[in-house]
């Protein structure tokens, strides 16, 4: 009896965005925990998916963090 052992992939299929995920770990804190949940379940989303969109969103365009980042020096 052979045994084939194949590569774990812990990306999951290709989604809304088009592209499969990648399994990631971030450190927040409590109240930013609190902040995503309450977020997704306003918005019936998983927090993976709040994550996902804000980091799409022209909020965190480099060139905008910039101009915030010398406005409050």
């Amino acid at each position: 009896m052979k045994l084939l052992l194949m590569k774990k992939d812990n990306r999951i299929a290709a989604g809304s965005w088009g592209e499969s995920k990648q399994r990631v770990n971030i450190m927040l804190t409590p109240t930013a925990v609190e902040k995503v949940d309450e977020i997704a379940q306003r918005l019936e989303l998983t927090r993976s998916e709040v994550v996902e969109r804000l980091i799409r969103s022209p909020c965190l365009e480099p060139k905008l963090l910039k101009n915030l980042e010398s406005e409050s020096a």
